[in-house]
This record gives structure tokens, C-alpha cells and sequence, in this order.
């Protein structure tokens, strides 16, 4: 049985806005130093908004350099671009020869990790005896995926060795988005490792980088999060979250309870909407008692945030402002995503790809 549709809700809604992704990698285009170009970071399925419809929009205003952190996106958006420039973000890691040799014939680059992806390539290498393309990613100081600086001249031996091409040499930044001597002293660090490297394409801004320090932007910038708007105010959100109002009630007894262990009560009328969004749908349940939504203006959220279903005390709303059927903004042009992280005590990223799990959605543009 084909249970893939089980898993959507339909009485909550994600619009994505093409159009401001569109018009967000124009003005990261316009932002950054003449002499790089954008590439789009659209792995996890574009964070969760669906890469198929952006990577379309994408390539028709221009952009010709993606990275994405799986195989099955990788060939996928091949099938979409076949002349764009794609590279697979965990390289070779825990991939087997079949796939490797895919991922090879199919022109997208695999960002090479460590010593012993490299030394794994070398092995298919010797049966194929093409030149093959490959990213270098050295770690400078994050200390999470990436090539040691102390294995930098057995990495440019062995890729001269075996006729490795070396198209493009990056590194990520430990806090692009503060003003910390941290960032100079990884900048000092990439450009030791780029001098070994001349022809390659040099990478090591992300979304953040690109804002705040032009010096780091290179030949080439790395963006997901501005494309989308979830970094930086400079850029527009392209996506809202809404949910349907499955019932009106009326609330009249001397002391009312509110959800699950009673969190909220009061005393006297109160009029409330039963939304159909919860924790289920990546709305966190930490925002009970504490965020609001919008219809008109703005509600408080009530009670616990249940699995399914959201309390809203509508009492400021005239009767028949608000009925059944109605879609109640979560996430929008009026409460910004960056408003609901900081509630939640987090970043923007984890309530973006959270919230696209299950919710119906709607492309515009």
C-alpha cells in the first residue's frame, strides 16, 4: 500500500513564494563582490521546501551551480539541469562503487572530505582511466567534515599523481554570521590552502559571510538561507504557515481549563479557535503559552500545543470575524520566522525544515 500521502495534512498549508526566491538570489547577486557568482545550497530538499519547483526557478533566472547533500538529490536535479554545475556535499562517505561510478557519469562533483574518500576515488579511478572532477573541502577550524591542513600536501600530491582535477577548494566558517577574529584566522588558514590549488574555484562564504564581510566572498558564495529569507533582514521570507480553523467555541464556566494539564486558565467568557496545526506539523510544542498567530491581528496561542491542534483565544475578534474553514496564519508576512525561533530558543532552520514535514503545499509564482 502506498501510504506517502498519509503523511500530509491537509488543514495546514505552506505557501512558497517563487517569486521572492527569485528576487532574493538577484539581490544576493547584487550584494556580493563583482568577482564571484552564487551557487544555491538546496540540500535537505531545498530545507524542506521542495527542490524541484525551486531548482526550476532557479535555473530559469540564471543560477548554474548547485549543492545538495544526497545522491537521490543530486541525480535528481540532474534530470531537471543538465548543463548546471552540481556537487554532493558528503562526497563519497558510506556510498558504494555502483554509486560512485553514477554520481561520476552523471557530471556531478563529489566534495571530497577527508584522505580516505580521496584514496577511495583513486581505487575507481584506476579502473575507468578518464580525469575525473572533484571539490576539496578542508576543515579550518569548525572541526566538523573536511580535510586536515596537515594532510594538505599528500592531498595535492595524490590529486597530481592520478590526474585529478581539482575544480573548486572550500571550507565553512565557525560564526559567519558575528564579528569575531575567528573568521580572519580561518581566512588566514584558506588562503595558505588556496595557494596550492590556482586554477580551482575558491568557496568559503555561506549566507551570513555574504552580508557581512565581502573579503570572504571569493570566486564563488554558497546560499541557502537568503535565498529564502531565514538569515538576514536584508532578504524577504518566501514561505507562510497556516492553519485551518476546524472549530469555533465558547468558553463560559467560572474557570476554564485550556489543553492538556491545564497550562492556561481563566476566569469568564472566552471565545477560542481549534486550529489544525500541533507539533506534528513542526510547530514547537515549546511555543504553548507564548507565541500568537494572525487573523485580523494578533491571537494568543492557549493551552498546551497538542499533536494535532492548537488552542486560540479569538475574543478580540468581533462574533463572525472568524469561522470554520478559515486559514489562520502561523508563519507569514505578519509573524516572521525569526520571531517563532527565538521563542522557541532556536534557529530558523530547525523550525523551517520541522515545519515542511507534513504540510499541503502551494507554489506560487
Amino acid at each position: 500500500m502506498d501510504t506517502k500521502n498519509f503523511i500530509i495534512n491537509e488543514n495546514c498549508l505552506l505557501k512558497i513564494n517563487l517569486n521572492t526566491i527569485s528576487l532574493n538570489y538577484k539581490k544576493i547577486q547584487k550584494n556580493i563582490a563583482k568577482t564571484s557568482t552564487v551557487s544555491a545550497v538546496l540540500k535537505s530538499n531545498a530545507y524542506g521546501l521542495g527542490l524541484s519547483y525551486i531548482a526550476t526557478k532557479l535555473i530559469d533566472i540564471g543560477c548554474n551551480s548547485f549543492f545538495l547533500n544526497s545522491i537521490k538529490e543530486t541525480l535528481h536535479l540532474r534530470k531537471i539541469c543538465g548543463n548546471s554545475d552540481i556537487y554532493l556535499l558528503n562526497g563519497l562517505i558510506n556510498i558504494n562503487h555502483n554509486e560512485i561510478k553514477e554520481v561520476l557519469d552523471k557530471n556531478i562533483t563529489p566534495v571530497i572530505n577527508s584522505l580516505e574518500e580521496l584514496e577511495k576515488l583513486i581505487k575507481l579511478k584506476r579502473s575507468r582511466g578518464d580525469c575525473i572532477e572533484i571539490s576539496l573541502h578542508f576543515d579550518t577550524g569548525i572541526n566538523r567534515l573536511g580535510i586536515r591542513q596537515n594532510e594538505l600536501v599528500q592531498i595535492k600530491n595524490i590529486c597530481k599523481q592520478n590526474d585529478i582535477k581539482v575544480k573548486c577548494v572550500m571550507s565553512h566558517l565557525i560564526a559567519s554570521d558575528e564579528k569575531t577574529i575567528l573568521n580572519k584566522e580561518q581566512k588566514k588558514k584558506f588562503d595558505e590552502i588556496t595557494k596550492n590549488f590556482p586554477n580551482a574555484i575558491f568557496s568559503i562564504s555561506n549566507s551570513n559571510a555574504i552580508i557581512n564581510d565581502k573579503s570572504l566572498n571569493y570566486d564563488m558564495v554558497r546560499s541557502g538561507g537568503n535565498i529564502f529569507g531565514v538569515t538576514s533582514n536584508k532578504f524577504k521570507q518566501s514561505f507562510g504557515l497556516y492553519a485551518r480553523v476546524l472549530q469555533i467555541a465558547k468558553a463560559e464556566e467560572n474557570l476554564n481549563h485550556f489543553g492538556y494539564n491545564s497550562t492556561f486558565k481563566s476566569t469568564g467568557f472566552k471565545r477560542i479557535a481549534i486550529l489544525g496545526l500541533g507539533y506534528a506539523d513542526g510547530y514547537p510544542r515549546l511555543l504553548s503559552n507564548k507565541a500568537e498567530v494572525f487573523f485580523k491581528k494578533r491571537l494568543s496561542i492557549i493551552g498546551t500545543i497538542s499533536m494535532d491542534y492548537t488552542i486560540v483565544d479569538i475574543s478580540k475578534l468581533g462574533v463572525g470575524q472568524i469561522k470554520v474553514g478559515d486559514w489562520v496564519e502561523f508563519i507569514g508576512e505578519n509573524i516572521n520566522i525569526k520571531e517563532i525561533s527565538r521563542k522557541s530558543q532556536t534557529i530558523p532552520y530547525e523550525i523551517l525544515i520541522n515545519i515542511c514535514s507534513r504540510a499541503k503545499k502551494q507554489y506560487i509564482g
